[in-house]
């Protein structure tokens, strides 16, 4: 998580320099989701997401600098770069029920996490996809991140019922719901939904309530937010360093992680802007859409 938190300041700040041209999601006061959702996943398993796709490439462990190198058009390996992909954010969910048939045919125990966002439930893709999930019982679990508003749209007002799991029943899929800024209990809820579709159980509907505590990128018109009743979404980072101090872990072992996390961040900053430049720019560096993910847990 604080890996996630260090590398968002971090792209950030090039976005500021103008090494990254378009707009960034940032998440800050979301990292519990994406790290406690990856580390359910186990040895061949995918994941797809939308908006931040940075955030994935950490929970699954993925090198961050030639992650970085890609965001700002340097040249690197393609096997850990930032692929480009469909430009439709939305389509990560059809993309999702793509591999999770591919895996229901390879009949190997693998599963598919499709994580998405409150904005996403109400496109024609995501209907499609949760509805062939459930027809063909394909090995997906459906993560979606309620931070009760998307880009310029506050939840309610589109949605009659901000509780997004409980749209499952209508698909025939179990729904369940989720503190998204306890780390262990989305790691906890996730693992259960993980191994419900790797039995052959089908698909489950994932809802991990959490709140961004800044605008949604650099493009954000603000103004949407509801700050009332926030003061309830304690950080995650906080959450999870009460939680070690009350099992015995100390403060300075907690210290050292976070040392260790900027350590990280800094020496693939250090790499990025060491590689060389690409000469045709990138999917980042254009501005280009580079949206709906795919990445697999090594």
């Amino acid at each position: 998580m604080w890996v996630v938190r260090l590398l968002d300041m971090t792209l950030e700040e090039l976005r500021v320099e103008g090494l990254i041209e378009r707009p960034l999601q940032a998440g800050f006061g979301q990292e519990g989701v994406v790290i406690g959702a990856t580390a359910a996943l186990g040895e061949g398993d995918i994941a797809t997401t939308t908006h931040r796709p940075h955030a994935l490439q950490v929970g699954l462990g993925n090198p961050l600098g030639s992650m970085i190198a890609e965001m700002i058009g340097r040249i690197v390996d393609p096997e850990y770069g930032l692929p480009a992909s469909p430009g439709a954010a939305s389509q990560s969910p059809l993309l999702a029920i793509g591999y999770a048939y591919s895996q229901w045919l390879d009949d190997h125990g693998r599963v598919t996490l499709c994580a998405t966002e409150d904005s996403d439930v109400d496109a024609s893709t995501f209907h499609e996809a949760a509805n062939m999930a459930v027809l063909w019982q394909l090995p997906v679990v459906i993560l979606v991140e309620n931070i009760r508003c998307a880009l310029s749209v506050r939840l309610g007002r589109p949605d009659r019922d901000s509780q997004l799991y409980r749209r499952a029943a209508g698909y025939g899929m179990p729904g369940v719901s989720v503190d998204g800024n306890d780390v262990e209990s989305v790691r906890d809820c996730v693992a259960r939904a993980v191994e419900r579709a790797r039995a052959g159980g089908g698909p489950t509907l994932v809802q991990a309530i959490t709140y961004r505590t800044t605008d949604f990128s650099g493009s954000d018109r603000g103004g949407y937010r509801d700050l009332a009743g926030s003061e309830q979404f304690l950080d995650p980072l906080v959450f999870a360093r009460r939680r070690l101090l009350a099992a015995g872990v100390t403060r300075g072992q907690l210290d050292e992680t976070e040392r260790v996390a900027r350590d990280l961040v800094a020496d693939a900053l250090a790499y990025a802007k060491a590689r060389p430049h690409r000469d045709n720019g990138g999917p980042w560096g254009t501005g280009s859409q580079s949206d709906g993910q795919t990445e697999s847990r090594s």
